[in-house]
Parts: structure tokens; sequence; C-alpha cells
């Protein structure tokens, strides 16, 4: 698979925001020292009453990441939790997680983070592209697409395609990940064989597996 592009590398740190400030420090100090500190342009005003439901969003800051590479962050505040998102790798985005906690432990006698956060997840979202369409990896496939060409009535002369390929998480699990998705570009032709493909994983274990699934269905 070649990546095209990384539309989102978001790194979910759950934590009880209560723990990571458990003597009710006012936190309205904090939200300068952000803006200062990572350039955000979109940020809460001091009249905003926060949103649980939709957390407290800083968006279009700036971080230098760990090759000296500036790239845009968004952040946004959860009771649960914080989420960081990039479109360099989820690698950046933890680093930028640690970054800012180590700063607010540092400055503002928050708890070292590693004592209040209790598991991390990962969303990313890439377009590739192949060479060869899904179905040409497996002829085997190419047999339902045929047969629903030849069967499907009443919008004239009509090509079908394989479109996707998904993998779910077990849905009566409380906690679950999301789910794994391989799919076709929407409004794109499939002589391009492009391809969006969304993953609860970092981003390059998220290439590894496109990279795994291109050999499968290449066998």
């Amino acid at each position: 698979m070649k990546l095209l592009s990384i539309n989102l590398a978001r790194s979910l740190w759950f934590c009880p925001m209560q723990e990571l400030n458990p003597r009710g420090k006012s936190l309205y100090h904090i939200i300068p020292y952000l803006i200062d500190k990572y350039k955000f342009k979109v940020f809460p005003s001091e009249k905003e009453v926060p949103d649980e439901n939709k957390g407290i969003k800083f968006e279009d800051g700036e971080f230098l990441t760990s090759t000296n590479e500036l790239i845009s962050i968004n952040l946004t505040i959860y009771t649960d939790g914080l989420v960081a998102d990039s479109r360099y790798s989820t690698n950046e985005s933890d680093t930028f997680l640690t970054d800012l906690l180590i700063n607010l432990h540092r400055d503002f006698s928050f708890p070292h983070f590693e004592l209040v956060i209790r598991r991390i997840g990962y969303v990313s979202q890439l377009y590739v592209s192949n060479d060869k369409s899904l179905e040409l990896m497996n002829q085997k496939l190419k047999k339902i697409s045929e047969y629903l060409s030849n069967n499907v009535k009443g919008f004239g002369e009509i090509l079908f395609e394989l479109g996707g390929i998904s993998f779910w998480p077990d849905q009566t699990n409380i906690i679950k990940p999301f789910t794994f998705t391989f799919e076709r570009v929407l409004n794109v032709a499939f002589s391009e064989n492009r391809y969006y493909s969304a993953a609860p994983l970092q981003t390059e274990k998220h290439l590894e597996l496109l990279d795994m699934l291109e050999g499968i269905l290449s066998e």
C-alpha cells in the first residue's frame, strides 16, 4: 500500500480528571498558559460554560516534533481523559500529551501523568492507493461482483466491484475499540484504486496491518 495522506492520528489518554486535579484547583489560569505555550488559535472563552459531552476544545495549535518539524495539534479535555489530534502520527500525538502533562506537573504541581493514566487508545485514518483493485488481488472475489453486475436490474449497465472490508470488535463489550475498515474512497473511479482506512491502532501499526491485508488478499 502507498500512503497518500494521514487524515487523523488521534491519541486518547483515559484518566479521571479529578485525579489529575485532585485538589480541585481552578483551571482558568491554565487556559492562557496552554494558549501561549502551544499557540492555539481556537480556545474556550472565559465566559464559556464547559460541555462535558463536547469537551473543552483547543484547536490549531503548534507542536515541535521529535524530528524538529512543526505540526498542527488539537486538544480536547473531557471529564474522563484527554484527546490529542494531529495529521502527522499517533506517536507525535502521544508525545504532545506527554509534553503537556509533564509541563502541568512541573509548573502547576499536577500529579505525574504515569500515576493517573488508566489506559490509552488510538484512532488512525489513512488514505492509501494500490496498484491493483481488491478483486485483482484475489480473483475469487470477482465472482460476486460479476454476479451483481449481471443480475441487478433497473439501472442500465452498471459495474460492481468489492467496495471494502471491515473487522468489528465484540459489540457486547461495554468498552470497545473502533472498527477496522478498508474501503474505496467515495465518488472516485474504480480505476484510481484509492482507499480510505480507519483503525484503532497507532499509525505505524495501521500501515503494517494494511500491508498484511494486501499480502493475504494476494495469496
